[in-house]
């Protein structure tokens, strides 16, 4: 009985669990065709509204007037080749991607002066408050959208990839420093090569319009920062701008107490030089000791007798040394900031409040903002790729660095060409060094100056190691130029043409040779080179702008050692003995170094300070006029 009662439990659990299971079943089965209808009805959807579009897109390109910028062409091409589907906008509305793409526009540092008419971002937005304040989607307008959005992304990745300057108007310019003042000033731009239409292809498929515009965008060190850095200087500009230092009759200097350091304080504290507008009290305690104690009297007893038997005493006290405000005085603070300022702005740093100084501390936000974007613009105009090992001269900042995978591994001073001579801006990559080089005079040096030496100075050439050959190799025909009337050479073109000039002049390997004991090779249409110098005075002044060109080297042995490290070609020590001697010699390099010789007056430096620095060119106004029509 026991038996039968548990078979009987048994069934009805198995009953039970199996009942279970089909239940189970039947909602699986349900689940299943409620989801693949609701699929089915996306699917649907969406071919609907790939239809509608195709069809709508098609009818809005073969209009007599389209709502793009670009050509009819081009932009039947951009939704041609992507079998006529949006980029910016689908069934639910506009997409997010679409409103990074303004965003970057809108908060783009070089071109926010002009971003509005550039792109009618006005009539774009007013486009999007339409379409986001209707009931109902209206498709028209929403594809007309998509197709101003494409016209506005082409327009913007062009600017990204070739900068915004009139960069002929700019040659113009350049030329014309050539006919007017014989200044052969030359700036090479490198633009990105990248087809834009199918950057735009992949941004859509990954959703993500930062994988094309970080394809052509700047990536110079700290630009990021550079442009965040002009947000910060524009609320500065909003609050009233810098507040601004007085004249001065004599410079500032530590210990003493100015009216006007009260001001400098405040101005300081603007640019992030000083942290606190606070005086050093223990400092102040100290001073203000000393000068109790210096200038503390003690009362005079004067006595005057009346009589044998009688006499007053009257006591004279000196007045009380006035108590003078902490917030005047000249202190460590306000010295250690100054000195900072100075750093930041290519001065000398004495910490000595003088006329540069003050002049440099006036310079308005706004002309600041204006430099920093004109900077911007500039690393628009260079290599996207500056290379894993390097070399950078900043022409403004009389200085050259060495990185190597973001590691700086050298920093010297270095002179540039002067104001009639300058240097060219462009990249090339070092190929050799040449131990004990000869220096082949360029014909425009020996025209302008050596020429009227030579009439002045018969013995000019001898006494400096300069000899005249046939041709530019140092082993042709060597002429005698003892009896030569030099007079005649003079306001000629006999010499100065680089073709036709019948001698060539070469300074043979010595001391006096005015490219040192070595030269760093990259050759180059403008034959400019980093050389070594026996003028090594002028590395102690602050400006250093004084070459035909070429860029002098303070440490040219350094960056052979440095070269030497990571290149099995060059023996270091093996240099050092060649050097000895007066034996030219070349080393080819294993590899290549990319070197980048730039021009920028305002960047963040490797501590993240902003830099600025005066335009020694005056590239900045030229190039200001044309980006954005007003003088700096």
């Amino acid at each position: 009985m026991k038996r039968f009662n548990i078979i009987l439990v048994l069934l009805g659990i198995l009953t039970f669990s199996y009942a279970d299971i089909n239940v189970e079943k039947e909602v699986k089965v349900f689940e299943e065709n409620t989801n693949d209808k609701i699929v089915e009805e996306i699917i649907d959807l969406e071919k609907e509204f790939k239809n509608n579009t195709s069809i709508i897109l098609k009818k809005l390109l073969k209009a007599k007037k389209i709502p793009s910028t670009l050509s009819r062409n081009l932009t039947k091409k951009y939704y041609r080749n992507f079998d006529y589907s949006t980029f910016w906008v689908n069934k639910e509305g506009i997409k997010p991607m679409a409103f990074s793409l303004i965003k970057s526009i809108e908060e783009d540092e070089v071109l926010k002066p002009y971003n509005q008419k550039l792109f009618k971002l006005n009539k774009i937005n007013e486009t999007i408050n339409s379409i986001q304040t209707d009931e109902n989607i209206d498709l028209k307008k929403l594809l007309t959208l998509d197709i101003m959005l494409t016209s506005t992304y082409h327009e913007y990745m062009r600017y990204l990839s070739r900068g915004f300057i009139d960069w002929k108007k700019f040659q113009t310019k350049l030329k014309s420093l050539n006919e007017k003042k014989e200044i052969i000033a030359n700036w090479k731009k490198y633009s990105v090569k990248k087809n834009i239409r199918k950057l735009l292809y992949e941004a859509v498929k990954n959703d993500n319009i930062f994988t094309a515009i970080d394809q052509v965008n700047y990536t110079f060190p700290k630009a990021k920062e550079l442009s965040n850095l002009i947000k910060e200087y524009e609320k500065i500009a909003q609050d009233g701008g810098y507040v601004k230092i007085p004249k001065i009759k004599k410079s500032l200097k530590k210990g003493n107490y100015y009216p006007e350091i009260k001001i400098l304080r405040q101005r300081l504290l603007q640019s992030k030089d000083l942290e606190t507008t606070n005086c050093i009290e223990k400092e102040e305690k100290k001073i203000n000791l000393i000068e109790e104690n210096l200038f503390k009297k003690e009362p005079q007893i004067v006595t005057t007798q009346l009589d044998k038997e009688t006499a007053t005493v009257e006591i004279k006290k000196e007045p009380d040394t006035p108590i003078k405000d902490c917030l005047e005085l000249y202190d460590e603070n306000v010295f250690q900031a100054v000195k900072s300022f100075q750093k930041n702005h290519g001065l000398v740093q004495d910490g000595v409040v003088g006329r540069n100084t003050v002049s440099r501390l006036n310079i308005s936000i706004e002309k600041k903002i204006k430099k920093m974007r004109i900077n911007l613009e500039r690393m628009r105009w260079m290599p996207r790729t500056l290379g894993e090992k390097y070399l950078i001269v900043n022409i403004p900042d009389y200085k050259l660095k060495m990185y190597n995978n973001g590691e700086k591994k050298l920093d010297m001073a270095v002179v540039v060409g002067e104001y009639k001579n300058p240097t060219p801006i462009f990249s090339h990559k070092m190929s050799s060094i040449v131990l004990n080089p000869y220096w082949r005079i360029p014909q425009r040096i020996v025209k302008r100056e050596i020429i009227p030496k030579l009439v002045e100075d018969p013995n000019y050439l001898t006494d400096r190691d300069i000899k005249v050959f046939e041709n530019w190799s140092h082993k042709s025909m060597e002429f005698d130029m003892q009896n030569v009337d030099w007079s005649m050479y003079l306001d000629n073109d006999l010499i100065g043409n680089t073709q036709q000039a019948p001698m060539r002049f070469i300074q043979i390997p010595s001391n006096q040779n005015p490219l040192g004991r070595m030269k760093f090779m990259f050759p180059n249409r403008y034959s400019v080179y980093l050389h070594d110098t026996p003028y090594k005075r002028l590395f102690k002044n602050n400006k250093r702008a004084y070459s035909h060109g070429c860029i002098r080297l303070s440490r040219p042995h350094d960056l052979l050692k440095t070269i030497a490290e990571e290149d099995s070609r060059v023996d270091y020590t093996k240099a050092k003995e060649i050097l000895n001697d007066i034996e030219k010699t070349d080393l080819d390099l294993t590899k290549k170094i990319p070197v980048h010789i730039v021009y920028l007056t305002s960047w963040i430096d490797d501590n993240g300070k902003v830099q600025f620095r005066d335009d020694i060119y005056r590239y900045d106004r030229m190039q200001g006029n044309l980006l954005y029509k007003k003088a700096l």
